[in-house]
């Protein structure tokens, strides 16, 4: 798997789980939110799961059921566990240069104190 596929995967990941966390904050079950969006329930499984690619027209739909604009869906940055976290963290330190990475321990030093 090249690194636009990960990437993509990734990204499809942190959809789903998005898409998961607003059901849940909305009080919806996987059932309600395929009625809603008129799709069935095993297809909002598999969209949770990151196990289809979902269409534009399922998105907007997803998107008026939990009455939010389409880029919300998108919002990902309160969707990362700490495994995600640190997986992206390690990826910046090995692609970094020594002045850049002085500068974060810096950074992160003065956080701590």
């Amino acid at each position: 798997m090249n690194d636009m596929d990960m990437q993509s995967t990734e990204e499809l990941i942190n959809l789903g789980k998005r898409i998961a966390d607003l059901r849940n904050k909305n009080g919806f079950t996987q059932d309600k939110l395929a009625e809603l969006v008129n799709y069935s329930t095993n297809h909002i499984s598999k969209l949770e799961l990151a196990r289809t690619n979902p269409s534009f027209d399922l998105l907007v739909k997803i998107a008026n059921a939990f009455q939010i604009e389409l880029k919300e869906l998108f919002n990902f940055n309160d969707n990362h566990d700490i495994v995600y976290i640190k997986n992206k963290m390690h990826k910046i330190i090995e692609n970094s240069d020594e002045t850049f990475l002085k500068t974060i321990y810096k950074i992160q030093e003065n956080l701590r104190s």
